[in-house]
C-alpha cells in the first residue's frame, strides 16, 4: 500500500505512532540529581595513578618538589572531575594537564603583577611559596586564593585521529578579589567544540562532559569517542526503536555504551521521552527539571536533531554568560534514532549556591526560564550580526535576533532608488527601441542597488542607534506577542527589561525622535525608517514560538514594495530566516501556485551577487508565473531559498528546505502543539507550492510533513511529488518540454521549416528535466551545434552526434559524459574545471567556469550560424542590454539568431527581448513557452481536490506493490499532455495574429495577453453574478468544459462539486471564461462580444445539463 493508503486504512505506524504515546509534560520526577542521574564511577586504580603522576612530575622538574603533591591533589579533588575521566586517561596525559595549569598560574602572576613580593624575595619559586604560606586552608584542606589567580586560554589536548580531546580555559582576568561577571568574556573554546566536533560532518558526534570550577572560573571539557551497538537491519528511514521503548527508557540500543553503563533508569526514561518529543515536531525540545534529591540543583535539557543548526553549543553557553550563570556540569549525549537521524541532548546542571547572588538580577529559576524561551531563538539563528552589542548587554538576546532579522529585511527592501530615480526616468522618457539610453539607465539603477546601503553599513547603523532599535523592538513585541490567559508575563525577565523602555506611540513621535538626534541628510534616517516599515508590514510571525526551526513573517507588500520598482504589487510576501539561509515567497493572488527555488553559492563573492538580486529574481519569477498561469485557476507565485556561502551539498539544501517549509506552516495554521500567534491578516491562507531548481527531490517530504503537522490541505500542498503520492512528475512525462516543443513546432508549421536543416543551440543539458526532454523530443531536422550545462560546454560546428546526446538524456547525464570520439576535428568539450587549454580554433580558455558562464555570448566565435536557440537552463538575465551586441550582426543589423523559444525562466530580460525582436528575431518568451509544467501542476492539484481520499488512493494512485499506475492515472496524464498542447497552440495563434497585424513585438503582446486575461479573470472573480445568479450555466461549464470528465466519472457530478473548495471552483470558472474569450476574440476586450460569448454558452447549457 502507499503511504496515503496506510493513513486511510488506519495504519499510522509510519508517521503517527509517536503521537499515540501520551507523554507527560512534567519530567522533573525523572531528574534525581547529577550524582544519581549518572552513577558515580569508582576508579579503583585512582590512587595508583595519582602516585604515577607525581613521579612523572617529579622527573620532569617543571613544578617545585614541595608543590607537586599539592598541585596533584588539587587537580584530583577540587575541580569536580569524576573518576570516569581518570579511568580513561593515561598518567602522562594527566601530568601534562597539571603542568599546563601550573604554567598558566605562573604566567598570570608575572603578567598581572597581582602580588607584590618583598624586596628580599628574588625567585619565582620563593614568591609562590610565600603566597601559599599566606593562604588559609578551608575545611577540606584545600588552599584558598592561589587557584583563583590564573588565566588559561585556548588549551586543547587532542589525540590524533580520534574524537578524544581535553579543553581547558578560564574566563577570569586573574584578579583574586573580582567576581564581576560583567567583565568576564565568554569562553572562547566553546566555538571550537562546535567546529571540531558537534558540527563536523566527517565525524560521529562525540560524548562531552564539561566541569566548571567556581573557585578559579576554570572550565574543563572532556570529549570522547562514542561507541554504539550494531544497528538493526531496517529498510528506508525507519527508526531503530519504538515510541514505547523510548517512553520506558529502553534506549541502550541507540545509546553510547558508556552512557548505557553510567546512566540511571530514571535518566534513561527522561532521555527516551525527550527523544519521542523531538519526533513530534521539528525544532528543539527545551525543558527544565528540578533535581528531586538536590534542592540546590536545577537541570536544563535541550534535545535537537544534529546538523539542523550550527554553533548551538557555543550559542547556548553565550546565553548562560549573558545571564551571568555558571553551569556546574554540562553533558552532551547523542542517540542514533535511525540511519538518517542523530539526536543530540544537552544536559546542563546548575547549582544555586555556585552562582553569584549579588550579580543575578533575579533568582536562578527566573533566569533559567528566560533561557528556556530564548534557546529556541538561538537555535534558529545561532550566529547573528550583533554579537558585540549582545555581549555588552546593550541588546537582549531577543533584541539582537530582531536586529539581525531587521538588518536583512532592510538590505532587501530599503528604497535605494528614491524619488530622484523616478524623476530622472520621467525626464529622459526613453523609447522601447532606444537601447543605448535604456542600457545607461539599467546600469545606473544596478549601481544604485548594488553599491548603496550595504549590509555592513546597515549593521553599523543599528549598532550605533541601539536604543532606537530596542524601542522599535518593543513596538514589535507589544503587537505580536501572544499572551496566554494563564501566563504571568510580568514575571519574565524580558518583560522587566522591556518595561524600562518606552515604545514609539506613533509615526509622528518616531519621526520627531529621529529628527531630534540625527541630521536630516544622514543615511541612517532611511535605514531606521525602513526598520519601522518592517514593523508595520508584519501581519503574523512565529518569532515568539518556543519551538521553531526558522523565523517566519507574513508581510504586507503594499507597505514595503515601491511601485516604481515593482509595477504590480504582489498579494502577499513571506519572509523566512534560518540558521543557514534566508528565504522569501511572493504570490500575486490569494490562490496562487509556484515552485520553490534553492540558490546555492560556492563562494562569498557569488553569494553577494545572488543576495543583491534575490528579491528582484523572486519577484520576476512570480510575475512570470502569474503571466504563465493566465489560463489556470491559480495565480502566480514563487519561493526562493538562498543558502549561506559554501553550503552546496544536497543534505544542506534539504535541511534549509525543511526549515523553510516548517516555518511557513507555522503561520499558515494554528498548531495545537504550538503557541498561538497574533494574526493581523485575520484570514485563512493556503499556499500551493511545487518543485523548482534544487528542490525537486524534496516535495515528497514536504507533502508528508504537511500531513504530519495537521494541514487540512496537505494533499494539494505540493505538486511534482512522486506517483505514489498522487503526483505527476514533470520530467518523466516531459510536461514542460511539451509546451516548449509546441512553440518550436508551430514556428516550423507557420514558416514551413520542417524540411530545412536547423542549427540548434541549447543551454541546459541532458541531465536536467527541460534539457533532457528537449533533446529527446527534438525533430529530425534539428542539428545541435552547441550545448552547455553545469559540467561545461560541448560544441561542434559540424553537428553534435544526436544519438549520443539522446543516450545521455535517457540516463540524465551531463555533457561531460559525452563520447568525445564522436566530435569532429573542430568540436570540443570544456569542463568547468579546465584551466589554460587551447581549443581547435586556437582560442585559449583560461578558466573553464568563466568560459561556461559566458559561452552563450561567445558561441559565434566557434560556429558559423545558429538558427534556433532554446534556453533550457541558466541564470536569470543571462541575455540583457549590456551583452545584446553579441547577438546582433554588425553588418546587417539583424539578429544572429532568427528563432528563440525561451524555455528557461527569465533567461532574457524584457528590454533585451524587445530589442532582439526589433532586430528581426522571432522570439517567444518564457511566460508563453514555459507553461507545460504549470499546467500539469494545476491539473495535479485539481485531481487531489476533486477526488476524496478513498478514490484518490485506490482509483487514481493504485497499489504500490506492483509499481504500476492505474488506468485512470495514465489516461489523466494523457489528458494533461493534450491540454498543454492545446493551450500552447491557442496562445501561439493569438500572439502571431496580433504581431502580424500590429507589428508589436511578440514579447510585449505576450505580456498584454497575460494582463488582459488576468484582468478579466480578476473582474469575474470579484463579481458574484455568474456564481450566484446563473447556477445552471455555472454548473454546466464546470462539469462539461472545465473539470476533466475522467474525474467526474469517478466522483460523480454532485460529489465532485462538493469536494472542490468553493473558492477554487470560482477561480476555475473565471479563469476558463477569461482565457477562452481572449484566445478566441483577441486582446481588446469588447463588452458586446463578451455578452455574445456568454449568451452562446448559456444556449449550450440549456441543451445539456448534467446537474
Amino acid at each position: 500500500m502507499t503511504l496515503i493508503s496506510n493513513v486511510l486504512n488506519g495504519d499510522t505506524t509510519s508517521n503517527h505512532n509517536r503521537n499515540n504515546i501520551s507523554l507527560p509534560v512534567d519530567i522533573s520526577s525523572l531528574s534525581i540529581s547529577s550524582l544519581s542521574d549518572y552513577h558515580v564511577f569508582d576508579y579503583s586504580a585512582k590512587d595508583l595513578q595519582r602516585e604515577q603522576v607525581i613521579d612523572l612530575l617529579d622527573q620532569q622538574g617543571f613544578i617545585p618538589d614541595e608543590l607537586i603533591e599539592y598541585e596533584v591533589n588539587w587537580f584530583y579533588n577540587s575541580l569536580g572531575i569524576d573518576d570516569l575521566f581518570f579511568s580513561k586517561e593515561k598518567p602522562e596525559m594527566v601530568a601534562n594537564l597539571i603542568n599546563s595549569l601550573y604554567a598558566s598560574k605562573l604566567d598570570s602572576y608575572i603578567k598581572l603583577n597581582l602580588y607584590k613580593s618583598p624586596e628580599h624575595v628574588t625567585s619565582e619559586k620563593e614568591r609562590l611559596q610565600q603566597q601559599l604560606d599566606k593562604s588559609e586552608d578551608d575545611s577540606k584542606g584545600k588552599r584558598k586564593g592561589v587557584h583563583k589567580c590564573f588565566n588559561i586560554k585556548n588549551k586543547i589536548f587532542k589525540d590524533p585521529g580520534t574524537n578524544h580531546a581535553i579543553l581547558m580555559e578560564s574566563n577570569s582576568d586573574g584578579k583574586t578579589n573580582s567576581r564581576d561577571l560583567l567583565s568576564f568574556p565568554a569562553y572562547e573554546l566553546d566555538t571550537e567544540v562546535d567546529n571540531l566536533f558537534l558540527d563536523n560532518k566527517l565525524k560521529p558526534c562525540p560524548r562531552l562532559l564539561s566541569f566548571w570550577s567556581p573557585e578559579s572560573e576554570l572550565k574543563l571539557t572532556f570529549i570522547y569517542d562514542t561507541q554504539f551497538p550494531e544497528p538493526p537491519d531496517i529498510d528506508g528511514h525507519g527508526t531503530y526503536i519504538t515510541p514505547e521503548q523510548l517512553a520506558n527508557g529502553d534506549i541502550d540500543s541507540i545509546s553510547d555504551l558508556t552512557l548505557s553503563t553510567m546512566s540511571s533508569i530514571e535518566n534513561k526514561k527522561l532521555y527516551g521521552r525527550l527523544l519521542n518529543l523531538v519526533q513530534e515536531r521539528e525544532g528543539p525540545i527545551i525543558k527544565t527539571a528540578h533535581s528531586v534529591e538536590n534542592k540546590d540543583e536545577i537541570r536544563l535539557l535541550v534535545a535537537y536533531k544534529r546538523f539542523t543548526t550550527k554553533n548551538y553549543y557555543s550559542s547556548l553557553n553565550s546565553l548562560f554568560h549573558y545571564y551571568k550563570l555558571r553551569p556546574s556540569k554540562f553533558y552532551v549525549e547523542s542517540f542514533n534514532l535511525s540511519k538518517a537521524t542523530n539526536v543530540i541532548i544537552f544536559s546542563i546542571y546548575l547549582n544555586k549556591s555556585q552562582q553569584c547572588p549579588s550579580l543575578l538580577p533575579h533568582d536562578l529559576e527566573l533566569s533559567i526560564k528566560q533561557i528556556e524561551r530564548e534557546a529556541s531563538l538561538l537555535y534558529t539563528i545561532p550566529n547573528h550580526s550583533f554579537i558585540k552589542v549582545f555581549e555588552q548587554r546593550q541588546f537582549s538576546p531577543q533584541e539582537a535576533i530582531y536586529a539581525h532579522i531587521g538588518s536583512i529585511f532592510i538590505n532587501h527592501f530599503i528604497n535605494r532608488l528614491g524619488s530622484d530615480y523616478n524623476n530622472l526616468l520621467n525626464a529622459l522618457n526613453p523609447k522601447a527601441n532606444d537601447t543605448c539610453t535604456l542600457e545607461i539607465i539599467t546600469n545606473f539603477k544596478k549601481k544604485l542597488r548594488n553599491e548603496t546601503f550595504t549590509q555592513i553599513m546597515i549593521n553599523n547603523c543599528l549598532m550605533k542607534h541601539y536604543k532606537i532599535v530596542s524601542k522599535l523592538y518593543k513596538n514589535f513585541a507589544e503587537t505580536h506577542y501572544y499572551q496566554n490567559v494563564n501566563e504571568n508575563i510580568e514575571a519574565t525577565l524580558s518583560y522587566k527589561r522591556l518595561s524600562k523602555l518606552e515604545p514609539f506611540q506613533n509615526d509622528q513621535e518616531f519621526e520627531a525622535y529621529l529628527n531630534k538626534f540625527l541630521p536630516n541628510d544622514s543615511p541612517d534616517l532611511l535605514i531606521l525608517q525602513t526598520l519601522n516599515l518592517f514593523n508595520k508590514s508584519i501581519l503574523k510571525t512565529n518569532f515568539f514560538f518556543t519551538r521553531k526551526v526558522a523565523i517566519s513573517f507574513r508581510l504586507d507588500p503594499k507597505i514595503i514594495m515601491p511601485i516604481i520598482e515593482y509595477p504590480e504589487i504582489p498579494y502577499g510576501i513571506f519572509f523566512i530566516i534560518g540558521s543557514t539561509f534566508k528565504g522569501f515567497h511572493i504570490r500575486f493572488r490569494d490562490i496562487a501556485r509556484g515552485g520553490i527555488r534553492i540558490v546555492c553559492s560556492r563562494t562569498q563573492d557569488i553569494f553577494d551577487v545572488n543576495s543583491k538580486s534575490v528579491i528582484d529574481e523572486n519577484y520576476q519569477l512570480a510575475a512570470t508565473q502569474q503571466k504563465k498561469n493566465k489560463d489556470l485557476p491559480e495565480g502566480g507565485s514563487k519561493g526562493v531559498i538562498l543558502l549561506n556561502p559554501g553550503l552546496i551539498d544536497k543534505a544542506e539544501t534539504f535541511i534549509a528546505f525543511t526549515q523553510y517549509i516548517d516555518a511557513l506552516i507555522d503561520i499558515l495554521i494554528q498548531d495545537p502543539l504550538k503557541e498561538n500567534y497574533i494574526d493581523l491578516l485575520d484570514k485563512e491562507e493556503i499556499l500551493f507550492l511545487g518543485p523548482d531548481e534544487g528542490s525537486a527531490g524534496f516535495v515528497n517530504w514536504a507533502t508528508q510533513h504537511a500531513r504530519k503537522r495537521g494541514c487540512p490541505w496537505w494533499k494539494s500542498f505540493l505538486t511534482g511529488k512522486s506517483q505514489s503520492l498522487g503526483g505527476i512528475p514533470h520530467d518523466k512525462y516531459g510536461m514542460t518540454s511539451i509546451g516548449v516543443r509546441s512553440y518550436v513546432e508551430k514556428i516550423y508549421d507557420t514558416l514551413n521549416l520542417w524540411k530545412s536543416k536547423i542549427a540548434k543551440f541549447q543551454t541546459g543539458g541532458p541531465d536536467g528535466d527541460l534539457g533532457s526532454n528537449e533533446i529527446l523530443l527534438s525533430s529530425d531536422n534539428e542539428v545541435y551545434v552547441g550545448i552547455l550545462d553545469g559540467s561545461g560546454v560541448l560544441c561542434d560546428p559540424k553537428g553534435i552526434d544526436k544519438d549520443e546526446l539522446k543516450r545521455l538524456a535517457s540516463f540524465r547525464k551531463t555533457v561531460s559524459n559525452f563520447d568525445l570520439s564522436k566530435l569532429s576535428k573542430l568540436g570540443f568539450f570544456v569542463s568547468i574545471d579546465d584551466m589554460d587549454i587551447m581549443l581547435p580554433n586556437g582560442t585559449i580558455v583560461a578558466n573553464g567556469t568563466t568560459f561556461r558562464n559566458i559561452f552563450h555570448t561567445q558561441i559565434f566565435k566557434f560556429v558559423d550560424h545558429v538558427d534556433l536557440f532554446v534556453p533550457c537552463g541558466g541564470r536569470p538575465n543571462s541575455i540583457n542590454l549590456t551583452n545584446l551586441n553579441s547577438f546582433i550582426d554588425d553588418k546587417t543589423g539583424k539578429s544572429k539568431i532568427p528563432y528563440i523559444v525561451e524555455g528557461a525562466n527569465l533567461f532574457i530580460t524584457q528590454p533585451a527581448k524587445v530589442a532582439l525582436e526589433s532586430h528581426g528575431c522571432i522570439l517567444f518568451k518564457d511566460a508563453s513557452a514555459n507553461k507545460g509544467g504549470v499546467t500539469s501542476s494545476s491539473l495535479e492539484v485539481l485531481a487531489s481536490l476533486a477526488l476524496d481520499d478513498n478514490d484518490f488512493v485506490n482509483k487514481f494512485i493504485g497499489s504500490e506493490v506492483n509499481k504500476t499506475t492505474t488506468k485512470l492515472y495514465n489516461n489523466y496524464v494523457n489528458e494533461v499532455q493534450q491540454k498543454i498542447r492545446f493551450n500552447a497552440q491557442q496562445e501561439f495563434t493569438q500572439l502571431w495574429k496580433v504581431n502580424q497585424a500590429t507589428g508589436i513585438p511578440i514579447s510585449e503582446v505576450s505580456n498584454t495577453l497575460s494582463s488582459t486575461i488576468n484582468k478579466l479573470n480578476d473582474d469575474l472573480v470579484a463579481s458574484e453574478e455568474l456564481w450566484l445568479n446563473d447556477i445552471k450555466l455555472r454548473n454546466y461549464l464546470l462539469l462539461n468544459k472545465i473539470i476533466p470528465n475522467l474525474l467526474i466519472e469517478v466522483a460523480g457530478p454532485k460529489k465532485i462539486l462538493e469536494n472542490i473548495p468553493e473558492a477554487y471552483l470560482k477561480v476555475l470558472l473565471s479563469s476558463y471564461l477569461a482565457s477562452s474569450f481572449v484566445y478566441a476574440n483577441g486582446i481588446d476586450v469588447n463588452i458586446g462580444k463578451f455578452l455574445e460569448f456568454i449568451g452562446e454558452l448559456r444556449r449550450d447549457a440549456d441543451n445539456i445539463v448534467k446537474l
